[in-house]
Order: C-alpha cells, then structure tokens, then sequence
C-alpha cells in the first residue's frame, strides 16, 4: 500500500517537473535556445553517466578497429543528437507549418508518392537515426499522414505529456501492449500505411546479424511482407548540421520469396539489418548506441 501510494507521489512529481519544462521551453523560449540548451546538456550529462558506459561497450563490439578516442567523439555526438532531437520534438512546427517543410531536405520524393498510390497497404520503415520524426513531417508535406506504434512510459502523467508531443508529429498513433499487434494487423489489412522503428531488441524475434553480430529482431514486419503483400519502404534521416536534416526515402523493397517462411523471413530481416547497419556506419554517432541491441550488450 506504502509502495503503491510513494509511486503515485513519485510519478505526480516528475510529471509536474515534466510540465514545468514542457510549458518553459514549448511556450517561452524561442526554438534556437531550446535546443542549443538541450544539445549542451546532453553532450555534458550524458557521456559520463553509467549508460554510456553500454554505448562504449556496443561500439566496441561493432567497430573494433575504432580508436578509444574516436569512441569517445561518437558518443558525445550522439548524446548531443539525442539531446537537440529532445528540443526538435516539442516544436515539429518549426519544420512543418502545414504548408511547407522548412530545414527537411528531401531525396527520393518519388518513391514515397509511388508507395502511397500503389493501392497497397505499406510499412515505411526506418532507425533511430538522426530525428527521425522528420521523415513523418516530409511525409505529411505531400498529404500522407503514417500511422505509429507509440511505447508508453509507466508514469501516466508522462505518457499524457509524451502523448501530446508525439501527435505533434505523427497525426496516429498505435499505443504498444497487448492489442497494439492486432490493431496494427487491422490496420495493414485495411489498406493503411504505417512507420516502424526496427531497431531495437526484440526478445520475441529471431537471430539475425547486425553491424556483424546477431541480434535479435522483431520478424512481424517480414510477416507484413510476405503474407499481407505489403510493400516495405526504407527511410533514413540524417542530421547535416544544426537542426538541418536529410531525409532519403529509398526505393521499395524488392525480395523474392524461395517458399520457405522461416528462411524467407530470415534472409529478409538479414536484408533490413544490413541496410540499416549501413547507415548507422556512415554516420555512427546519429545512431543511439544505448540500446541492448546484442546479447550481453
């Protein structure tokens, strides 16, 4: 009873600190300060906190020939990237006003309008790279509006205010728990389109290299694929300088199924990863090397 009632206190209190910075930096301070402050923060806090301690370790892992000083260089960048995508957050009306992209460099435009018409359903996936709600904000300046898994926080005061950021930016949102996979099965069946993250660890998927090791990866887009007839997408940001951004949309997925669903699903996710493990390569420290993305990680 003690427990659940210091949770509540808990939980009321960071929402209302939450609020607090929500109010001051939305509101009050304009948008170049906000994330100037976050960047600086973020790229002075976060390296010497104990979770870089597992970013050191992954980047290790993955790039062995790395010198301990290059290292260092890639996880201060990428606390800084983390920190001013925190700031781009609040203000998705800095880069669309719901008439024009301001900031967004957009390559392979094309293929994303192709992937809207086709008269399909579609997966339009990508990584935490760069700020990647900037691709659902390029996707919005040609009429598309994408649907989101969205993973709430336990505190219900910060899933409100997490909530009300994401939607700035994705107009639908598919919260994460037992009947988010059925909506967004429902959803595919219909004829929607949808934007997934698929980089993370899934302690339900299958075994599949990543930036040279295997790590576990969630298979429910492969399954889209190959028994839904639904088209895959790839889309990249990247962040070129300041709160400037590339973002890419490739062309679609093009795999041939061999008939076999386990090694079908296998070779397709090995083609995603590879992809992705590509991009996080050329541009290491835009990638959020503080996930348990491998075993042991």
């Amino acid at each position: 009873m003690k427990t659940s009632l210091f949770k509540k206190i808990r939980h009321l209190l960071e929402g209302l600190i939450a609020g607090f910075m929500f109010v001051l930096f939305y509101y009050i301070l304009p948008f170049k300060a906000c994330v100037a402050f976050w960047g600086w923060i973020a790229r002075t806090v976060g390296p010497r906190l104990s979770l870089s301690k597992r970013a050191r370790s992954n980047l290790k892992k993955c790039f062995p020939e790395m010198p301990n000083s290059e290292i260092q260089k890639t996880i201060v960048e990428m606390w800084d990237n983390f920190g001013r995508l925190m700031a781009e957050y609040l203000k998705p009306q800095v880069f669309w006003d719901g008439k024009s992209l301001h900031k967004i460099e957009v390559i392979g435009i094309e293929n994303l309008k192709q992937f809207q018409e086709d008269g399909k359903p579609g997966i339009l996936f990508t990584a935490h790279l760069g700020n990647w709600q900037m691709i659902s904000l390029a996707a919005q300046s040609i009429g598309f509006d994408l649907t989101q898994m969205y993973r709430p926080p336990n505190n219900p005061w910060m899933d409100a205010l997490m909530l009300k950021c994401q939607k700035g930016t994705v107009k639908n949102v598919i919260t994460k728990g037992r009947g988010g996979p059925k909506e967004f099965l429902s959803l595919i069946k219909r004829g929607d389109h949808a934007l997934l993250l698929v980089d993370q660890k899934m302690g339900e998927g299958i075994a599949v290299p990543f930036l040279g090791h295997k790590a576990m990866t969630a298979t429910g887009i492969a399954k889209m694929y190959l028994n839904q007839n639904c088209p895959l997408l790839p889309a990249r940001s990247e962040r070129l300088y300041d709160s400037h951004f590339r973002v890419t949309f490739y062309p679609p997925i093009k795999f041939v199924s061999q008939g076999d669903q386990q090694e079908d699903m296998y070779n397709l996710l090995l083609e995603i990863n590879t992809m992705i493990g590509q991009w996080i390569t050329e541009r290491p420290g835009q990638w959020l090397w503080l996930h348990r993305r491998w075993h042991n990680s």
